[in-house]
């Protein structure tokens, strides 16, 4: 039961990585559509640091296109996220990205032929309505569906599609070089951006000129941690049954709620959530079903 310890701390090194986010858009970049670019430059060092640490693994032309397109997809997905993460808690963000296991099924029934069972179509059920009933927002005379609600189902999508196009090359690659290529393309799907989207090009250099020494540290670090929790994902995978460690990895929810009334109660200044008992309740009971939905559709 080794593969516990790994299934655990990368859900955990996840939510730090989404509030560590969350400060930086909301205290340090002003403008979050400078922020996949740094997401790009990380990319491309750590694959490449990756590739040499293993002695400069080659893939196949067809596994290298696909590999690199996950790593783009993930990027893509990363700025409509930093959109969304500068107006929301990341608790609730965390809560919504339980949507990528249902668009990762869905697309694994088109794309790979794999079948979906009735308790699976039960679990995505609760898991939507999960979704839905913390997603809810008050206003004046009724009540309304969040808009950021569509942006983090889209970088689900994304997401999930990059996950489904990675188990086509997985089996017959080593981790190192998965790593290695998909950090690669994290950093042409910044460059990408960065060359056709004007507005996050000037974002970005208008960030450069603006921003703390210690935030772009911040950043490089939190960036290098979510590689960090993306390699410890892939070693649980390598260790333990696959269903098992996805459903432990959905605890992230619960490491979200816990994060988010701790650093708002002892260092606000750094993040602050609505803690209030209702909201609370209502993000727990959530994350209760998304758990338990998680484990059907697992």
């Amino acid at each position: 039961m080794n593969w516990i310890v790994p299934a655990l701390l990368a859900p955990a090194l996840y939510a730090i990585v989404n509030f560590v986010d969350k400060y930086i858009v909301s205290k340090e970049v002003k403008d979050y559509r400078g922020m996949p670019i740094y997401a790009t430059i990380v990319g491309f060092i750590v694959g490449t640091i990756f590739w040499i640490a293993t002695g400069f693994p080659i893939l196949s032309v067809q596994d290298a296109l696909i590999v690199l397109l996950t790593g783009v997809l993930t990027l893509w997905g990363a700025a409509l996220y930093f959109k969304a993460i500068s107006i929301e808690d990341a608790s609730k963000l965390i809560l919504w990205f339980q949507m990528t296991p249902v668009f990762t099924l869905i697309l694994a029934f088109i794309l790979l032929g794999e079948r979906i069972t009735l308790t699976q179509i039960l679990g995505f059920f609760l898991i939507l309505m999960a979704v839905i009933s913390i997603s809810v927002e008050k206003g004046k005379y009724l009540f309304y569906l969040s808009q950021n609600l569509i942006l983090i189902l889209i970088v689900d999508a994304l997401w999930a599609l990059s996950g489904v196009l990675i188990k086509f090359t997985i089996a017959a690659n080593s981790l190192s070089k998965i790593l290695s290529y998909e950090s690669w393309g994290i950093g042409i799907g910044g460059l990408i951006l960065y060359l056709f989207i004007p507005s996050i090009k000037k974002a970005f250099k208008k960030s450069l000129k603006s921003v703390r020494k210690v935030a772009l540290i911040i950043m490089f670090g939190n960036e290098s941690l979510f590689v960090v929790g993306k390699s410890v994902t892939f070693f649980a995978y390598s260790i333990g049954p696959a269903a098992l460690v996805s459903i432990v990895g959905s605890t992230q929810v619960f490491f979200g709620i816990l994060l988010g009334i701790i650093l708002t109660i002892f260092i606000p200044s750094f993040i602050k959530e609505d803690i209030s008992r209702q909201e609370v309740a209502k993000k727990t009971i959530a994350a209760i079903a998304l758990f338990l939905g998680l484990w059907l559709v697992y």
